[in-house]
């Protein structure tokens, strides 16, 4: 990868990162538990977090099997 490549891999890392933070600090908050989930897993597998991430869509496939 040449350094720009590597700037902006590091800038959406960073973002994601700041966005699963805001996630967990304000869960409380978030009446749509569903939501919340699935948005928590979504950022989870774009930051390479892959068993954490199988392990909550595995959560949500029991909760909701019908949905893809």
């Amino acid at each position: 990868l040449n350094i720009i490549s590597q700037i902006s891999l590091l800038d959406e890392c960073e973002f994601l990162e700041r966005a699963l933070e805001e996630l967990h600090k304000n869960e409380s908050k978030i009446v749509d538990k569903l939501v919340y989930k699935e948005q928590e897993v979504s950022v989870l597998v774009k930051l390479g977090h892959l068993e954490e991430g199988e392990a909550l869509y595995r959560a949500l496939l029991s909760m909701n099997p019908d949905n893809y």
